[in-house]
């Protein structure tokens, strides 16, 4: 398997979208848009399909009941496919179409039998078994021993626990990563500063360095949804703060 560049991988060129403020919305399916287009496919080395997290559609949507109804209707009519992140800062789950899922695994460039072995893959955790995890037994209903290694091999499965794995993608470990370094680097900022603040414009024009792929208005919405920082209306614009205590 090789990867290759994902042409339409659904993200303007090497831009990331800075916010002035903080949008709401009243649809969860007009969040979710917004994220998806705003995602930076093309700040990764090979581009990434669209990735968010549930966090993020706390922050812009402020009825957690609806967000998490309307995902779960979503996932079980086969639209998006809901992947769990291990992650220290806050223990989320990530969003991705079902149609780029399928994608990307075509984007680590199968040879023929890997390819049906992938397609088979994603109709069942799309179609059928819509949990965040999958058991040994499941799994050897449909694959072989050799096929479940090649599928943790290429990142579709990754080990929660003997016997079962968290149900993943081929570029959920490239997307951690980064999300991983932008999530700390955003509190790093707040915590040298004297009252633990800034105002988002001033965040998000900070030059964050190479390794900040998602960029600080990813992270922000992630941070504010996960309840690490609080945002707070200025007459200078959105103040955005670390939670403590």
């Amino acid at each position: 398997m090789k990867r290759k560049s994902s042409d339409d991988a659904g993200a303007t060129l090497n831009k990331t979208p800075k916010l002035s403020v903080i949008p709401s919305f009243n649809s969860v399916k007009d969040a979710l848009d917004f994220l998806y287009e705003s995602f930076p496919s093309f700040n990764f080395k090979q581009p990434i399909r669209p990735i968010i997290v549930k966090s993020q559609l706390y922050a812009l949507v402020h009825n957690r009941t609806a967000v998490d109804a309307n995902l779960n209707a979503l996932q079980n009519s086969s639209e998006i496919r809901l992947l769990k992140l291990e992650d220290q800062v806050d223990d989320s789950v990530a969003i991705m179409r079902a149609v780029d899922y399928r994608k990307s695994f075509e984007d680590i460039s199968p040879n023929e039998d890997e390819r049906i072995l992938f397609q088979k893959f994603c109709d069942l955790v799309i179609d059928k078994n819509r949990h965040l995890t999958v058991v040994k037994q499941t799994l050897s209903n449909y694959f072989t021993d050799k096929e479940i290694s090649l599928l943790v091999q290429c990142g579709a499965l990754t080990i929660r626990s003997p016997g079962c794995w968290w149900i993943s993608a081929p570029s959920a470990g490239r997307f951690l990563t980064a999300y991983r370094n932008g999530q700390d680097a955003i509190l790093r900022i707040l915590r040298r500063k004297r009252f633990k603040e800034l105002l988002l414009s001033d965040i998000v024009n900070r030059d964050l360095g190479k390794k900040i792929v998602l960029g600080a208005s990813y992270h922000v919405l992630a941070h504010i949804g996960a309840g690490t920082l609080i945002s707070v209306p200025t007459s200078s614009g959105p103040l955005v703060r670390l939670r403590t205590g």
